[in-house]
């Protein structure tokens, strides 16, 4: 059943529209901004840049999905992770209870965190849109490839489909 479903969303993310430069670069940039702590935003940050950019939006929306409700702890708590050991912060912040004590250390703690998601963010965001971006070339170049080839193939069937037709019209007239 999972892998059904998987194969129905693969095989309509072969047929997105645009080049497999286009298609890629945009997964790679939603890569980037998932790992990013823009959260709430990182969809509509990312579909505009595609834009400016002329990638494609809908990868770029794709690729930022890497951070949805049920990955987003683990992303935020590795970037976190990486940005602070980066940063060199002797106690990085660790959320141990949800009590009015915790919110407000998070709230004085806040910009700190955030700068060190972002480190962390980038650092680990990078290598996966490149990695991302290879790896989805690769895909919608072949498949692109497959495709053009069977459109030819097709293509020629029905030009020697449409002489034959044509000669036998021509022995029916000169009989």
């Amino acid at each position: 059943m999972i892998g059904t479903y998987i194969r129905r969303i693969y095989g309509r993310f072969l047929k997105i529209r645009g080049t497999p430069r286009e298609i890629s670069l945009g997964f790679a940039l939603g890569l980037f901004i998932g790992f990013s702590p823009t959260m709430g935003i990182q969809i509509v940050l990312g579909v505009f840049i595609a834009s400016l950019l002329k990638w494609s939006k809908i990868t770029t929306a794709i690729g930022v999905q890497v951070t949805n409700p049920i990955t987003a702890p683990f992303v935020y708590t590795f970037t976190y992770f990486v940005g602070s050991k980066i940063m060199g912060l002797d106690k990085p912040f660790i959320l141990m209870d949800m009590s009015l004590d915790s919110l407000l250390t998070i709230i004085r703690q806040a910009p700190i965190i955030f700068a060190a998601m972002t480190i962390g963010g980038v650092l680990v965001g990078l290598p996966t849109a490149v990695i991302g971006y290879f790896l989805v070339y690769r895909i919608m170049n072949r498949y692109q490839e497959k495709f053009k080839i069977s459109i030819r193939n097709s293509t020629s069937k029905l030009r020697q489909r449409a002489k034959l037709r044509g000669s036998h019209r021509k022995k029916k007239m000169g009989d």
